[in-house]
């Protein structure tokens, strides 16, 4: 797969489902079942965060590598952008039960980088 189709589907995936998330935003009754609305509120977040993400880190890597990226590179950013926003919804998750405090925001943000440098390692062999 070329690395343009690659950036044209997470580009995609980022404006589906930012509007998605809006639409659900403005029109749906979360009142009627609170479960089932902030899963697919959470999942549309969760997509347009990470493809927004991802993008973002690929633009990075571009400009420090001076175009020399290939498809890993893009790889590498969505899996650590989905990473980070895994983390960040672990926090707000975290903040909404009222157990957030700076023992297990921490632990979690270490947890999200050991797990990063585990598949880094593994990947490299």
């Amino acid at each position: 797969m070329k690395k343009h189709i690659y950036l044209l589907t997470i580009f995609i995936i980022f404006l589906s489902s930012i509007t998605s998330a809006l639409l659900l935003f403005f029109y749906m009754n979360i009142e009627s079942n609170m479960t089932v609305g902030l899963t697919i509120m959470g999942i549309a977040c969760f997509l347009a965060g990470s493809s927004f993400l991802t993008l973002l880190i690929y633009l990075f890597k571009n400009l420090y590598y001076r175009g020399e990226v290939y498809i890993s590179t893009i790889h590498s950013s969505l899996r650590q952008w989905m990473l980070l926003t895994i983390g960040i919804m672990g926090l707000v998750t975290f903040y909404t039960l009222g157990v957030l405090n700076l023992k297990t925001g921490g632990l979690l943000v270490v947890i999200t980088v050991f797990f990063e440098l585990m598949i880094q390692s593994v990947s490299e062999n």
